[in-house]
């Protein structure tokens, strides 16, 4: 019993900040699953499949960290990149919890803080701007936010940079946790429902070429089926705060910190980034206040880390 718990010890000191946070975030769920199972959709298939993911990345991470050298090439790529998909299943598991438990929207306040603090919409103000160049180039900026995260981590892990990648994971999977958790807390859906006709938007906001397909690959990644007369019934609670100002603003803050070509790239694209999502009603600027606190915070919190040496290479 000793020499077993001794081995769990050992094994533990092998886990990073960011794979502690990710199980600690499956458990989480799990436990509100648990709590409110009979009002949840798919209670069934989530918390045996969250404690099944809890033991795969705990094993996967021991096996490879307890001797790099020798692992094959399948666990080193499960090693390092089991947060693209745990990300997205994660999204996806907040959406049926919030979508069965129904809380109510905080979109109402949300729109009289904009307008107590501008004194008018934001996003009815910007329509002002419309033109359908603009809206093609920053619904390609919008987009890019999926795969910018693959494309960062790439350029850390081919060079074999793999302490700045296991930094970087934690920066990503605390900065995602929090802002889910926060999606439970407060529920919003945005303006493009609130402010505007969600239908009217590809009248009122046309693009060029691939304005559309880009609109419509987000809708179907926030679970808004195709001609529904209420989608927002099915729209993802995912408005604030702005994840996508934040994974802009943490690729652009650690492009800077690991001294990084790609800093000078990431620097206008926050900026667009931030643009795009008042000009394409996605977002409240209170959702952007909010998503630059998480930032704050995120970016502390890894700085006390990476100060105590938690991301050795």
């Amino acid at each position: 019993m000793a020499g077993s718990l001794k081995d769990l010890k050992s094994n533990f000191r092998l886990l990073y900040p960011g794979d502690f946070i990710s199980l600690l975030m499956l458990f989480i769920l799990t436990v509100i699953i648990s709590v409110f199972n009979s009002g949840i959709h798919y209670w069934q298939i989530f918390i045996p499949l969250n404690l099944l993911l809890i033991y795969l990345i705990y094993k996967s991470v021991v096996l490879y960290e307890s001797n790099p050298e020798k692992s094959n090439i399948i666990v080193k790529l499960i090693r390092y990149w089991y947060g693209i998909f745990l990300i997205l299943y994660i999204f996806k598991q907040v959406y049926f919890i919030i979508f069965s438990l129904k809380p109510p929207d905080w979109d109402h306040l949300f729109i009289k803080m904009d307008y107590w603090i501008f004194g008018l919409n934001p996003t009815e103000w910007i329509y002002r701007f419309q033109n359908p160049f603009l809206t093609e180039f920053l619904q390609i900026v919008y987009i890019y936010y999926y795969p910018m995260i693959l494309v960062f981590g790439l350029q850390l892990y081919l060079p074999g940079r793999y302490g700045e990648f296991k930094f970087t994971l934690f920066v990503l999977f605390f900065s995602f946790y929090i802002s889910y958790l926060l999606y439970m807390v407060f529920p919003a859906i945005g303006p493009r429902f609130h402010l505007h006709n969600f239908y009217s938007i590809s009248t009122e906001l046309p693009g060029l070429f691939l304005t559309e397909p880009i609109r419509d690959f987000i809708n179907f990644g926030e679970s808004i089926p195709p001609g529904v007369l209420n989608p927002d019934y099915y729209v993802q609670r995912d408005a604030m705060p702005s994840l996508h100002v934040i994974s802009a603003f943490l690729i652009l803050w650690l492009s800077g910190k690991f001294r990084m070509k790609s800093f000078y790239f990431y620097l206008p694209y926050f900026i667009f980034m931030v643009i795009a999502t008042v000009y394409l009603r996605y977002h409240y600027i209170v959702d952007i206040f909010g998503g630059l606190v998480v930032c704050w915070i995120t970016v502390i919190v890894s700085n006390v880390l990476i100060r105590k040496s938690y991301f050795k290479t």
